[in-house]
This record gives structure tokens, sequence and C-alpha cells, in this order.
């Protein structure tokens, strides 16, 4: 899009027609959105040169676009710059860097920029405390959180679904699942309606610690409460009773999934590795014929996935069909799913295909995990070349016949 922006830019030069500042407000935000911040200041320079003056519309997406890049600490720069200027930035501005900061794991230098925030009178709003209480979650940092909480109470402040779902998911993750209701219940409380994600986070949260029987009744109290589960919903009891063996019973909560159009690749994509774990190759072959019957298609997982079963299974011919069939529904293989197939050629003996796959693998643009197919091989002692010689025939000279243009094995 930013392509035919451009173009039209460069008309309304030509013919004369002069851009003001929310003509380069825009430009300026398209770029930075697209990771080209160097454009962006370009910009900004040139809009500064024609006399235009910019405004918070004008820093907050070039302060955006460096935190994205990982570049937080010229983000607080250019900041520092801005204000020695003269210039007054707003709360969004501020909430930018803070947040680039939280997610980089600075908190500490988070907090000092909510100090300078506040010292410039600039109030601290609901979503500033959602990203500082991001912040401290990300780092595990319990009582930074309840200092931001008790603050947030005394400014008149109270957590939203937002910040709510932050906390609970938070304590889901680390299995502190009674602290996580405590949470839903003061939500509630509040009046703060729980919606679909919430429930979801609590639901694969209890899936997670094995709680089963306690989710589905989670996810009725959901219906009761006129919030409708979605396909991640459905996914976490999915990917449960998966990981249980419990295949028949996921094979029934999928087909209802199907009828309510909830049914997508990822699902598939958890039957297939469900079928897989328990070594059923036969039946996980027929969930993929089903997924495109069913016009989803299959993504790299969903074949790399039965892949390294046959593989595992000492099917190399089953695996390099599925592979092939990949290639020819024009899914392009990843990394994984090369060194899934490598480490098949490796363990039935097959070098020459491996090193046929490791030339595709070149030649397609796939960086190959060097290391961990030179451990594979030396560590299955099925070769004779030491490891230093393997390393280098996967970095230079390819060993036997290349592959073809399709990058079809046979």
């Amino acid at each position: 899009m930013m392509v035919e922006a451009d173009k039209l830019f460069q008309e309304m030069l030509e013919k004369n027609v002069i851009p003001n500042e929310i003509t380069y407000n825009v430009m300026i935000d398209g770029y930075c959105r697209m990771g080209n911040t160097v454009r962006g200041f370009e910009l900004l320079d040139e809009m500064i040169e024609k006399g235009l003056i910019p405004d918070t519309y004008t820093y907050r997406p070039l302060i955006s676009g460096l935190c994205s890049a990982g570049r937080v600490s010229e983000a607080k720069d250019f900041i520092d710059d801005l204000q020695k200027e003269g210039n007054k930035l707003n709360d969004i501005c501020f909430t930018t860097l803070i947040d680039g900061y939280c997610k980089e794991g600075r908190l500490g230098e988070a907090i000092s920029a909510c100090k300078e925030m506040v010292e410039q009178r600039i109030e601290m709003d609901l979503i500033c405390y959602g990203v500082l209480i991001y912040g401290a979650l990300k780092q595990r940092d319990q009582a930074t959180l309840s200092h931001l909480l008790s603050e947030m109470y005394k400014r008149g402040l109270k957590p939203d679904k937002v910040i709510y779902t932050s906390m609970i998911d938070a304590d889901c993750k680390l299995g502190n699942i009674t602290n996580a209701f405590t949470f839903l219940d003061k939500m509630v409380e509040e009046g703060c309606v729980p919606n679909v994600v919430t429930y979801t986070v609590l639901i694969h949260g209890l899936c997670m610690a094995g709680f089963f029987d306690k989710a589905e009744l989670l996810c009725k109290e959901m219906l009761a409460g006129h919030s409708v589960p979605n396909v991640v919903t459905y996914g976490c009891f999915l990917d449960y009773l998966t990981k249980e063996g419990h295949m028949e019973r996921a094979i029934e909560l999928h087909k209802a999934m199907l009828k309510g159009l909830l049914a997508n690749t990822v699902t598939y994509n958890i039957l297939i590795r469900g079928f897989c774990n328990l070594g059923r190759t036969h039946e996980a072959s027929q969930i993929l014929v089903e997924m495109v019957d069913n016009n989803i298609s299959p993504d790299c997982i969903s074949y790399s996935t039965l892949i390294y079963r046959y593989c595992r299974s000492g099917k190399l011919l089953e695996a390099f069909k599925l592979w092939n069939l990949m290639l020819n529904k024009g899914t392009q293989p990843d990394m994984l799913a090369y060194n899934f197939l490598i480490y098949g050629c490796c363990v039935n003996g097959e070098l020459t295909k491996a090193f046929e796959l490791r030339d595709d693998m070149m030649r397609r643009g796939v960086k190959p995990n060097l290391e961990e197919i030179c451990l594979e091989l030396a560590n299955l002692q099925l070769i004779w070349l030491p490891r230093r010689t393997l390393v280098s025939e996967f970095h230079g000279a390819s060993f036997g016949k290349k592959c073809g243009e399709t990058g079809e094995i046979m």
C-alpha cells in the first residue's frame, strides 16, 4: 500500500499541490509501520525544511518505529532531543517508549520513564498502567505489580478486561490457578465482565494443570454468561485430549467444531500430532486427507509432523511421498521440515539423499542448522566421515545427484 501512497505523494509534488502536516504525518506513520524508520525520519527533515511544524502525531510513529525495531535506546535519545528543543510530548509518546522498554525486559528504565512523564505533569492513564503491568508480569516482579495496582486504585483507576486477562494469563502460565481465579472473582466484583479471551486463558490454564473437568464446567459457565467459545477455546480442549491420548473424544469434539465452522488448520494439526504421538500414522494421514476434503489447506506443520513420525518409524519411502506431495501442493518446507527428513535419511543410511536435501535447502534459501544436522550425523554413528569433514560438506560441495528443479527426491 505504501508504494501507491508514495506515488500519490510524488504526484502531489509534481502538480504543485503542497502537502501539509497531516499529509506528512500519514506518510511517516505508514513508513514506520512498515519498519522503514529511515524514510520516516527523512520525511520529518523534509517537512521541517518546508516550514511545517511537527507535533505529537508526527513523533509518535517515529518513536514506535524505533522501539519495534529493537532500537529503544535510540527512541529515548530522540525523545530527549525533542524535549531539549522545547517540543512538548504527550502521554502516548511516553507510553510508546515505556512499552518498548517493557517488551525488552527493561522494567527499571520503563518506571524511570514513567517518573519523568509524571514530573512533566503528564498523567498516567489506564493504558500506561497496563503496559507497566505487562512489564512486571513478564519479569515476574510481584512487588512492582502490587505497587502498580495499589497506585492505580489510589488514583481512582481500576484494571480493565485487558489488564485482568493479562494477570490471569500470567498466573495460569505459572500454574497459579487459585490466584488466577482470585483475579477473576475480583474482576466480576468490580463489574468488569470477563470476555471470551479471559475465559479461554483460564480454560487453557486448567487444561495445562490437568483439571479438564473444571475446564468443562467453566466453559458451561461461559455459555451461561452469553460469552461464546471460539476456535481457540475449543482448541484448548482438543490439545488436552490429544496429549492425553483420548483421540476418540478429540475426534468427536472436532466433528462438532466442523459443524460450527470452527475447525481450521491449527485444530487439524493438533489431531495429526495426537495420532502421530501414539504412533497411529495411518489415522494421522487420514486426517490430512479429510482436511483437504473440507477445503482446509494443510501447512508445513501439517506435513512435517507426519513426516517426522514416518522417519522415526523407519518409513522413509512414505516420508518422501508426503514430502513430494507437500511440494506439489505449493507448500514451502521450513528448516524443521528439512531437518526431520535429513534425520530420517541418516537413520536409514541414505546419506546421498541427506546431502541432496541439503542442496535443495540451500537452493530454496532456507538456512540450514548446520550444527544440528552434523551432530545428528555424527551421533548416529552411521557414517565414516569425521565431523569436521561433515561440516565442510554441508557448507560446501554437494554429495550425490542434485535435486531436480521441483525439489522432488525419488
